[in-house]
């Protein structure tokens, strides 16, 4: 119970705290409870090399699209400005941090009932999702692209 109350609060305080220092102490404590409560930490961590990869290009477009505030310097037509800057770290951690925080819960079961049964297939599409980059690298047709991962997660499942 006070593993699930923790993780509510820490959940909480991701929603809603604006500020860079709070929010990097949440990704730590997080960090350190996925070492101590995960067992597939260093598995997940593999498994998840393109998500960040597509986390992180999504913060850093978010970060030349923030044209207001104080200029740090100036890329092309392009001015990377502190606000920007500040979005783009502010972003990166709160979807880092619920990445943390959804792996502890599926490490622990703590979610029981009808969500349960979701788990299985989350975890099936984050699997698939190196393949679907590379499906998409072939410039394979809409149609047969989500039949092949409709196929897959049928098969996982």
């Amino acid at each position: 119970m006070l593993l699930k109350s923790s993780l509510f609060i820490l959940l909480l305080s991701n929603i809603v705290i604006d500020n860079i220092k709070v929010m990097m102490g949440i990704t730590f404590i997080l960090f350190i409870m996925n070492i101590i409560l995960n067992k597939d930490f260093k598995k997940n961590i593999g498994k998840m090399k393109f998500l960040f990869f597509l986390y992180f290009t999504t913060c850093l477009i978010q970060l030349f699209y923030m044209q207001e505030g104080r200029v740090l310097f100036k890329i092309g037509n392009f001015y990377i400005t502190e606000e920007g800057v500040f979005n783009f770290l502010l972003n990166f951690l709160r979807i880092f941090n619920l990445l943390l925080i959804s792996w502890i819960v599926s490490a622990k079961n703590i979610i029981n009932g009808k969500f349960n049964k979701y788990q299985h297939v989350i975890e099936n599409v984050i699997d698939l999702v190196p393949q679907a980059l590379l499906l998409i690298k072939k410039r394979m047709k809409i149609k047969w692209f989500f039949r092949h991962i409709l196929k897959q997660i049928r098969v996982k499942i």
